[in-house]
């Protein structure tokens, strides 16, 4: 069966096979809050009320708003996500992981990644 995939203005937003949310950021995107919204929005679409793993390619970002930071933290979010598995690879995906894991202290587990396979491998274990 083949995935339905929500499309926003900057990424798109599926669910798995492997049963977790998977969020790609489209190249060059440039983040704000009704971004992040929009971004929440869609896995709500795919999480059926339930906190869910969520896999999210953060490669393509080239910005994102303090607002959009920020959302990370907000109720809106944190009552959707299991855990983050933050795919980086560029500077400015690296800045956003370490602001989330210094700053705002998630309250659900979250982890950088290099590597995809990594990644998944570690958000299995949330299922």
């Amino acid at each position: 069966m083949k995935d339905k995939t929500i499309e926003t203005r900057t990424a798109a937003v599926s669910l798995d096979d492997g049963g977790f949310v998977r969020i790609v950021i489209n190249s060059k995107a440039e983040i704000d809050l009704k971004d992040i919204t929009e971004i929440n929005k869609g896995i709500r679409k795919f999480n059926q009320g339930e906190k869910i793993p969520i896999f999210l390619d953060a490669r393509g970002t080239k910005s994102i708003t303090r607002e959009a930071r920020s959302f990370g933290d907000d109720e809106k979010s944190t009552e959707v996500t299991k855990a983050v598995a933050f795919l980086i690879g560029n500077p400015v995906s690296r800045v956003i992981g370490n602001f989330f894991l210094g700053l705002n202290k998630p309250p659900f587990p979250f982890k950088m990644f290099t590597s995809e396979e990594k990644a998944i491998r570690w958000l299995k274990e949330f299922l």
